[in-house]
């Protein structure tokens, strides 16, 4: 049975306020991520852009890009989840 957590997601340049949060497999890849991604921002009458790309923030730096190929749990510890923040460029 797979791990289910709620990954936390802003999209670039928002404000704090706009964080919501996707139930998601911890192994689950960026590339199959990515729909659910969408259709969370619809429903919260985001946007949504054909094409996103995913970033890992990084208080102590730039942000890291993640691959379509890379777990999305890859940069985050799962004992403290909650402080990781992945942000969301439409391209």
């Amino acid at each position: 049975m797979a791990n289910i957590i709620d990954f936390r997601f802003k999209v670039h340049n928002k404000s704090d306020d706009d964080i919501f949060t996707i139930k998601i497999a911890w192994q689950t890849l960026v590339k199959d991520a990515i729909p659910t991604i969408k259709e969370k921002m619809a429903t919260r009458n985001e946007q949504v852009p054909d094409e996103i790309k995913l970033y890992v923030d990084d208080p102590r730096g730039l942000a890291k890009e993640l691959e379509p190929d890379d777990m999305i749990s890859k940069h985050f510890n799962i004992d403290h989840i909650e402080e990781g923040l992945i942000l969301i460029y439409p391209q």
